[in-house]
């Protein structure tokens, strides 16, 4: 297939089918995705996004060329990165998501009704305006009063709170550009300031197969300061490679004594009490990761 360059990521084939192509140096692979219709392209203030209309996903959310949720398994993601944190806390009441601007993991939390505050820290405005328009419906999450939007840089902003939040989910991109300050250790321990003496939180800490070395530091910066850290891993089809990991610190609660009963799984599609205990067997490989 003859590659044209076109906008960053994508490409034409020499019928004229538009495609994302997204390479992973790391793994040495590339990944194709086919596109049906470029719904929306625009270079906002920090990066390029598009929104496309995909053959095999649905609807896709692409930032500088790489996908990073669609409407037909974006599910998976959102629910694993919000419930299992929230239902590891015993009573959570304040949660906050830096990143998540399509409100995916907002809306997950929405079925708690123990909590209080949910906070969105999102540092580009056009990625939810975006995702208001050709992803999720503002309806679906702003009639909620707990709810609030904020467009800070989250490092910026979680930079002022202390000891605010029982809940703290971390949906940051990858480790390049502006991303890369989540990734410092200073950024993590201003995490663990900003939440009080019984508080959780999740990273996303990238693939246990292309990311070791991402994965690896994220555990060990979390070691460092919090008495809890756990992984646990989730199979993600968009994804290069396909299996995806995050990472739970907490200064008290372990999520292998959850209690399961309280998970709001009635209306989710990928978790259940099973799945949530299950995703913290790691395999052998991915153990190794931390002996190394």
């Amino acid at each position: 297939m003859a590659e044209r360059k076109s906008l960053s990521g994508f490409k034409k084939d020499d019928n004229g089918v538009l495609w994302i192509s997204n390479y992973v140096a790391n793994a040495k692979i590339k990944t194709d995705y086919k596109v049906k219709t470029l719904l929306h392209y625009e270079k906002s203030q920090y990066q390029q996004i598009s929104i496309v209309e995909s053959e095999g996903f649905g609807r896709l959310l692409v930032l500088d060329g790489t996908p990073q949720i669609s409407t037909f398994e974006g599910f998976i993601y959102n629910e694993m990165i919000s419930h299992v944190p929230i239902l590891t806390h015993h009573n959570p009441k304040s949660v906050a998501m830096i990143g998540g601007g399509d409100c995916g993991n907002a809306r997950e939390a929405m079925k708690y009704s123990e909590i209080e505050q949910i906070d969105v820290v999102e540092i580009d405005e056009r990625v939810t305006e975006l995702a208001r328009k050709w992803l999720t419906p503002a309806s679906a999450y702003e009639n909620d009063n707990r709810f609030q939007m904020i467009h800070q840089d989250g490092f910026e902003w979680i930079q002022e709170k202390k000891g605010a939040y029982d809940v703290l989910i971390i949906d940051r991109p990858d480790p390049v550009g502006p991303g890369t300050k989540l990734f410092k250790p200073d950024f993590y321990q201003y995490v663990f300031n900003s939440l009080n003496d019984e508080g959780i939180v999740v990273f996303q800490s990238g693939s246990p197969y292309y990311n070791t070395s991402t994965l690896r530091s994220t555990v060990q910066n979390l070691h460092i300061l919090f008495p809890i850290v756990r992984t646990y891993l989730v199979s993600i089809p968009l994804f290069p490679c396909g299996v995806w990991s995050f990472t739970i610190a907490s200064k008290k609660w372990d999520p292998l004594q959850a209690d399961l009963s309280k998970l709001q799984h009635q209306e989710t599609k990928y978790i259940t009490p099973e799945v949530f205990l299950a995703s913290f067997a790691l395999p052998k490989y991915v153990q190794d990761i931390f002996n190394k």
